[in-house]
């Protein structure tokens, strides 16, 4: 077992040490997780702004819900019948206190989106810092993917996953030269 460990951790070192010496590979590491990063964070403003949507929706419904109830009220005092204006004004409580509730949900996720956009801002300058530093030459084989284009769609989910696989390959092939 102790074999395996130090098996592993010295492939690992080899690998850490090699990227180190490429530093084209080091770049094209750091910016597959930036890719990553920066997809991430979208996803999560998205699911923010869905969420405060989605909250804003239920507290309009819920409106239209209080207002019923506050005329059901009126209907019960005029029909003297202060068991159902009781039962009434419960529910009315009830459906406010989950307005609330909606209400500070939709809160929080508000003051979550700028801090949220804040951070996708700086995932893109320092992807840009990355990319600004990655070689437009390329090196003598073998040598991990050019960067893409600047014009590429750097979100298309394929597009990614193609340059996950290419440098994949990229760093066997290295592993293999090195007799690792």
């Amino acid at each position: 077992m102790s074999f395996f460990r130090d098996l592993n951790a010295f492939l690992e070192q080899k690998l850490e040490d090699f990227i180190r010496a490429n530093p084209q590979l080091e770049l094209n590491l750091l910016l597959l997780e930036l890719e990553d990063q920066e997809r991430e964070t979208q996803e999560r403003l998205l699911r923010l702004q869905q969420e405060v949507n989605t909250c804003e929706q239920q507290i309009l419904s819920l409106v239209s819900e209080i207002r019923r109830w506050r005329d059901r009220i009126q209907t019960a005092i005029a029909a003297q019948r202060p068991d159902l204006v009781e039962l009434a004004r419960q529910r009315e409580a009830e459906l406010r206190q989950r307005g609330e509730q909606l209400w500070t949900q939709r809160l929080n996720a508000l003051n979550q989106i700028p801090v949220t956009q804040q951070l996708l801002q700086k995932i893109r300058d320092r992807r840009q810092e990355v990319m600004n530093r990655v070689p437009t030459a390329s090196a003598p084989p073998p040598s991990p993917p050019p960067p893409p284009p600047m014009g590429s769609d750097l979100t298309d989910p394929i597009e990614a996953e193609f340059r996950r696989l290419e440098l994949q390959t990229a760093l066997e092939e290295l592993k293999r030269s090195m007799g690792l």
